[in-house]
């Protein structure tokens, strides 16, 4: 697993590498590589594409995990306190 540095502008420089059945392998300037559904683009990819990817925390998403996380929890708790 390579480790990802952003740049100052807080995104990273990627290029397309490859796509292979529908699927973009993703080269990321620095280190690393990401392979990503080529539909999932909200724009056309085409191989030897450059293009920056930025990273937004997502604070809904973490909260709903964390509720059905500790939703389920405490099912499991309930049904071995059962036993």
């Amino acid at each position: 697993m390579a480790i990802l540095k952003l740049s100052q502008g807080g995104f990273m420089k990627c290029s397309v590498d490859r796509i292979e059945e529908g699927i973009a392998v993703i080269i990321v300037k620095g280190g690393g590589r990401m392979e990503i559904p080529a539909k999932k683009f909200p724009f056309k990819i085409r191989e030897g594409d450059f293009f920056e990817v930025t990273f937004t925390p997502d604070v809904k998403e973490k909260d709903r995990v964390k509720k059905n996380i500790s939703a389920i929890r405490k099912r499991l708790l309930k049904r071995s306190q059962n036993k």
